[in-house]
């Protein structure tokens, strides 16, 4: 049926007023960083240095080939008593939760306590209450690398059109200015090309990198701010 102009005015007006707005278009988001547990699981994957992981505490449903499960406060006691286990590295799974990264160098028996990298003494209990803080998300108990006299590099990748790309690399130790040894960084920097493409949907990476005896060791990789690059 012809409608009158009137009509169709009033019709495109009441459509006007009760259209349903137009979806907002989302943002893109930045892809994350893998966890340790994966990062770790990569690496390993692809014959890449990266530090020895002894044990996994408190890692419901994760599991890596060959790595011990710790599932309770009095498993992972036990483990920590065997002083042929350390020097270890205590690494959270997760670096969003405000979760600490440290290390103890030796068990004392008489005190049931380990020795941690700063000299300290932590009674066991204390040191696996430390190891269950939810927002850890579990933990990795890894090899403690015997550092390089200037400490680790932090190395910063960018993902471009043909690969990753090295944008920058300087010494983490504090006041470390020295140039990097060219052996030290053709290794390193071939560890750090080979890692970064198994992570290609992360644009920006900084990755951290053990200088060591046997090499560069592949410590962790998270996102870098794309203006930092």
């Amino acid at each position: 049926m012809h409608k009158s102009g009137f009509t169709q005015a009033h019709d495109l007006i009441w459509r006007m007023f009760h259209a349903l707005p137009a979806p907002r278009p989302q943002a893109p988001q930045a892809a994350c960083a893998p966890d340790r547990i994966a990062f770790y699981a990569a690496m390993q994957a692809h014959a890449l240095p990266c530090p020895r992981v002894a044990a996994l505490f408190n890692c419901a449903g994760c599991a890596i080939d060959g790595v011990r499960m710790l599932y309770s406060a009095a498993e992972a006691r036990r483990y920590l008593r065997d002083a042929a286990v350390y020097p270890l590295q205590f690494v959270p799974v997760s670096d969003d939760g405000g979760a600490e990264i440290f290390s103890a160098i030796s068990y004392e028996k008489g005190s049931d306590a380990a020795v941690l990298g700063n000299g300290t003494l932590i009674a066991l209990a204390d040191l696996v209450q430390l190891l269950d803080l939810p927002c850890a998300r579990g933990y990795l108990l890894q090899e403690l690398p015997s550092p390089h006299r200037l400490g680790g590099l932090r190395v910063t990748v960018a993902m471009r059109a043909h690969g990753p790309h090295i944008v920058r690399a300087s010494w983490k130790l504090a006041g470390a200015d020295a140039d990097i040894p060219l052996p030290l960084w053709k290794a390193t920097s071939r560890l750090v090309l080979a890692g970064a493409a198994l992570f290609p949907s992360v644009e920006s990476q900084h990755w951290d990198i053990a200088l060591c005896q046997r090499g560069p060791l592949a410590m962790g990789m998270s996102a870098a701010h794309a203006q930092l690059l």
